[in-house]
C-alpha cells in the first residue's frame, strides 16, 4: 500500500451511497483509505447539530461500507486523526440554503476544533429523477432542473462560506443526465437512481465513490481495476471504464 488515509463522513444516506465503493477503490490503487460514516437516514445539518450539542449516539457508525455500532459525533471526533471529515445537507433541504445555517458554521467550527488538521469538504448531493414521487420534490415545483440549479447554488456559497472544498457530486450527475444519450432517462437511456433518489446499484454508486476518489486524492480513477458486483455477478468491466472516463473527463474539463 502507497498509504495510509482517513476519513469521516457526518451524513446520510447520501453519503452512504458515496462511500459504498471507496475504501475498495483505493485498494485496488495501493492506498488503505478507510472510511468512516456517521449515518442517519434523512439527517439534516440541524439534527447534525442538535446531536453534536447532545452528545447523542444516534448514528450507526458504517466503517468501509460495513455496520460497526452506533456512535455520536463527539466521539468520533476524538477517535484519533483524520486526513478529511465530510459532511453535507439532507436532500430535502439541498436547494434551501436557509436551512444550512447556523447550523453548519457551528458544526465546522467544533470540528475545525476537534480535528484542526483535518481537510474539511461538503458533498454535493444531487436532484431527484424527473419522475421523483419523494415527499419534497414538490419543493422544487418537481422540477430536476431547478432542484440541481438551487442545490447546486446553495452548496457553493455553504462551502465558500465556511473555507470548505466542493465534491462535485450533483454537477456530474446532471452533466451526465443532460449530456450523455446513454444516460438520458426521459427519451429512453439510464437512470442513476434507483428509487428516484438515492443512486443505482452499482453504477450510481460508482459514480458518486469514483468522484470521491479523484476529487479527495487527486488519483486518476481511469484504470482502476476494482469492479464492484452487480446482483450475484460482477459489474460489466466495460460499463466501468466508461464511468471512468467519463469522471476523470468531467473532472479535468477545465
Amino acid at each position: 500500500m502507497k498509504k495510509a488515509f482517513r476519513s469521516l463522513s457526518i451524513g446520510n444516506s447520501f453519503s452512504e451511497d458515496a462511500l459504498a465503493y471507496v475504501h475498495d477503490i483505493a485498494a485496488a490503487a495501493g492506498i488503505a483509505w478507510d472510511t468512516f460514516n456517521l449515518y442517519i437516514g434523512g439527517c439534516s445539518l440541524e439534527t447534525h447539530w442538535k446531536n453534536f450539542t447532545e452528545s447523542a449516539p444516534n448514528y450507526s457508525l458504517i466503517i468501509n461500507a460495513q455496520y460497526v455500532r452506533m456512535a455520536s459525533i463527539n466521539e468520533m471526533l476524538a477517535d484519533g486523526s483524520f486526513d478529511v471529515i465530510t459532511t453535507q445537507q439532507c436532500s430535502n433541504f439541498s436547494g434551501m440554503p436557509e436551512t444550512y445555517e447556523p447550523y453548519l458554521t457551528n458544526l465546522v467550527a467544533e470540528i475545525r476544533k476537534a480535528q484542526p488538521n483535518a481537510k474539511l469538504y461538503l458533498q454535493e448531493t444531487w436532484a431527484y429523477e424527473i419522475d421523483s414521487r419523494h415527499a419534497a420534490f414538490p419543493n422544487y415545483h418537481c422540477n430536476q432542473r431547478e432542484m440541481y440549479e438551487r442545490l447546486h447554488a446553495a452548496y457553493y456559497h455553504a462551502a465558500d462560506s465556511i473555507g470548505a472544498e466542493l465534491i462535485p457530486v450533483g454537477e456530474l450527475i446532471q452533466y451526465l443526465r443532460e449530456n450523455v444519450p446513454e444516460f438520458d432517462y426521459k427519451n429512453g437511456g439510464i437512470s442513476l437512481n434507483r428509487d428516484s433518489f438515492h443512486l443505482n446499484i452499482p453504477y450510481g454508486r460508482y459514480l458518486n465513490s469514483a468522484v470521491w476518489f479523484e476529487t479527495i486524492l487527486g488519483e486518476d480513477i481511469r484504470g482502476n481495476r476494482f469492479v464492484p458486483m452487480n446482483g450475484d455477478e460482477p459489474a460489466d468491466p466495460a460499463f466501468i471504464s466508461r464511468l471512468q472516463n467519463h469522471v476523470h473527463d468531467f473532472l479535468h474539463r477545465k
